[in-house]
């Protein structure tokens, strides 16, 4: 793994990793969790999910040299920390992630998401996530505010940004910046970033409580599971679906990274795991779950009482085929 820990100064550990490695951070079982919670359902156990990402990551380790799992709970604990610290400098902590800190955590969000067309070509400007006001509307909420963006990952470090660089025109002074993981090159980007306004800070604190010199694809655990909160990337439109990062809904190439003689297999595995999971959850609870009531509709599902399971295993013959 070639890792190194030491504790930052903004309260939580920090881990460095050094080589390429394919990155998956786990975080479906808290999501699930979440949503079973606000459901009245009993969640699967954790131990479900062991056996999940060990074929996972088995057959990641085939194509990708370095393949490293983080663990969703440490980072969960890691920006809790991150969080208490930058409110004990005295900022206004602003949640860009949606996945591993609840509302309550934070003081404000900023609520925009990955979105493509119905061609699945990226939108490349990161829009309002569906149901939320308008980027000028959630900014404008924090005008003259001093405060600090929690993120879940800095890949590129252009959205960031971007990001920082139209909050500023509405005069939000961004001092820091954390993030659950960091890709080296967007950390330096994001670093290195001038943002030239008036009365801005100088200069960014840019904490990642794991960074990675160099990584093949580093990706979300739930853009692997079609359903789940949060899965996918958003689609661009009137209608409400997403398109998880598998065949036959996303781009398993472009967005995962996946070799294209691999690329069925691997989708194979992703929806046979979903598969399960949802079982595992009609079983715990009695009940059936329909692609009118998953937590998160997925592109080219049927908008009646056509229970998941069923539509799934429909598009694992297609992997099949």
């Amino acid at each position: 793994m070639n890792s190194s820990t030491s504790f930052s100064g903004n309260g939580s550990h920090h881990r460095h990793f050094s080589g390429t490695h394919y990155v998956v951070s786990e975080d479906v079982d808290i999501l699930v969790s979440r949503w079973c919670k606000r459901k009245g359902f009993i969640p699967p156990s954790l131990d479900f999910y062991v056996s999940q990402r060990a074929r996972t990551k088995a057959f990641l380790q085939n194509i990708f040299a370095r393949v490293t799992f983080i663990d969703g709970k440490e980072i969960q604990n890691g920006l809790i920390a991150s969080v208490a610290q930058h409110k004990k400098n005295g900022l206004i902590v602003v949640g860009l992630e949606r996945v591993y800190l609840e509302d309550s955590f934070f003081d404000a969000r900023i609520e925009i998401t990955r979105s493509v067309d119905g061609d699945r070509r990226d939108i490349q400007i990161p829009m309002p996530r569906k149901g939320t006001p308008s980027k000028r509307v959630q900014f404008e909420q924090l005008r003259g505010k001093n405060i600090a963006l929690v993120d879940d990952v800095v890949f590129s470090g252009k959205t960031l940004v971007g990001t920082i660089s139209e909050l500023h025109k509405y005069h939000v002074n961004v001092h820091a910046v954390t993030a659950a993981i960091g890709v080296k090159n967007g950390v330096d980007y994001l670093n290195n970033a001038q943002f030239a306004i008036r009365g801005m800070p100088d200069h960014l604190i840019v904490h990642c409580l794991e960074e990675f010199d160099g990584v093949s694809d580093q990706i979300c655990e739930r853009d692997l599971y079609p359903g789940v909160p949060y899965s996918g990337r958003e689609f661009f439109g009137v209608e409400n679906f997403s398109f998880p990062y598998v065949y036959p809904f996303g781009q398993v190439q472009e967005w995962a990274s996946i070799p294209e003689k691999e690329a069925k297999q691997f989708s194979l595995i992703c929806l046979e795991n979903t598969i399960a999971l949802f079982e595992e959850i009609q079983n715990l609870n009695n009940v059936v779950l329909t692609c009118q009531n998953v937590p998160r509709p997925v592109f080219g599902s049927p908008k009646d009482s056509t229970p998941f399971v069923s539509f799934l295993k429909e598009k694992c013959a297609l992997c099949l085929s």
